[in-house]
């Protein structure tokens, strides 16, 4: 097993959580490769794939706050035989997924291996072109969704994680 941490979401006020328009299934796309995306991570969506997905790509230059969507799947493990820790997944190339619209009041959380720098309470949190990474700002910008506005560690053992809430504009 590989020793690659992987970041950890939790949806805990999104509009998506109460309003299923600002969910959608998606298959997220590197290049023109389905490709492996971590939960926590921000995209956009592209061209529809059927009746129901959409292909999901990293945000490019001039994308706004509406457009973008944190990726947040269910963590199945289906080897019951070991203990597996959240942090351990990631979500497979070319399966379809969840995403949730930015474009909402409300929040999330994640842990650091989310981000593009290091979070800390106060900072803003934008993304860069051709990253899926919540990229961490000193400054508002254009390409800012959010603000840090807590950390939270929760569990304990392998088992314990700290969270960063961002809190959207």
């Amino acid at each position: 097993m590989a020793n690659t941490k992987h970041a950890v979401v939790r949806t805990d006020n999104l509009g998506g959580t109460k309003n299923g328009e600002q969910l959608a299934s998606v298959i997220f796309y590197n290049d023109s490769n389905p490709a492996e995306i971590d939960n926590g991570n921000i995209v956009v969506l592209a061209e529809k794939l059927g009746r129901e997905a959409y292909k999901a790509t990293a945000p490019a230059a001039g994308a706004v706050a509406e457009d973008l969507y944190v990726i947040a799947e269910e963590e199945l493990f289906y080897d019951q035989t070991t203990a597996h820790y959240l942090t351990e997944w990631v979500n497979e190339a070319g399966k379809i997924i969840r995403a949730y619209s930015l474009d909402s009041k409300g929040g999330f959380s994640v842990t650091a291996e989310a981000f593009d720098g290091t979070p800390e309470i106060g900072k803003t949190v934008g993304y860069t072109a051709g990253s899926t990474k919540i990229k961490v700002e000193d400054t508002k910008g254009d390409a800012t969704f959010g603000t840090i506005l807590e950390k939270e560690t929760v569990g304990f053992g392998e088992g314990k994680y700290t969270y960063f809430y961002i809190g959207l504009k």
